[in-house]
């Protein structure tokens, strides 16, 4: 995906889309290298009983504790030439959450991060070259986030775009936040 590609497909997708809340954010001194923007309110989950188990799911689970504020971005990744999710959460007093709590909310889904690593600052498979979650500077604003390393991305969607057998952008943006919303809740 060329970024003129990404450009289109988030205006396609945020015109179609009104109730996600997404807008666009135009970068402030480079026209052409903007990205999509919203906040969210997400929780703390509450400890479960057994959270070895898998029937387990959101619905279900015991309700959250403590509202946390998400700032959520879809940016282009010039290197691997998809979107990607980055982000960042706060708690009510505005201090940013660290990794094993920042896991721990309802942003994502319940067993996302089953079987992997995780370190203070990147959660990873083991044995993986990139790691799925890890910090970053946002890249049009420069600022701290947390993004979802997009390598795998293409061929993700492109499987799905095969099975639908259509090509039209927004339905290729639509397929990568099917994709995103295994991981995050979107």
């Amino acid at each position: 995906m060329l970024r003129s590609e990404f450009c289109a497909a988030a205006d396609a997708f945020i015109a179609a889309h009104p109730t996600a809340h997404w807008a666009w954010q135009e970068h402030p001194t480079a026209p052409g290298f903007g990205y999509m923007v919203r906040s969210a309110l997400h929780a703390r989950r509450a400890a479960t009983e057994a959270p070895e188990d898998d029937n387990l799911d959101d619905a279900t689970a015991a309700g959250p504790v403590e509202t946390l504020n998400c700032m959520q971005y879809i940016v282009y990744s010039a290197t691997f030439q998809v979107p990607a999710f980055y982000f960042t959460l706060h708690d009510a007093s505005g201090s940013p959450l660290p990794l094993d709590e920042l896991v721990q909310t309802t942003l994502f889904r319940r067993f996302a991060f089953a079987g992997t690593e995780k370190t203070s600052f990147a959660v990873s498979l083991p044995e993986s070259v990139f790691p799925l979650l890890s910090q970053g500077d946002h890249p049009s604003l420069g600022t701290p986030c947390w993004y979802l390393h997009p390598c795998q991305s293409t061929a993700a969607v492109d499987e799905i775009m095969v099975e639908v057998g259509e090509q039209r952008l927004e339905r290729w943006i639509e397929a990568w936040f099917m994709v995103l919303g295994t991981v995050v809740s979107v």
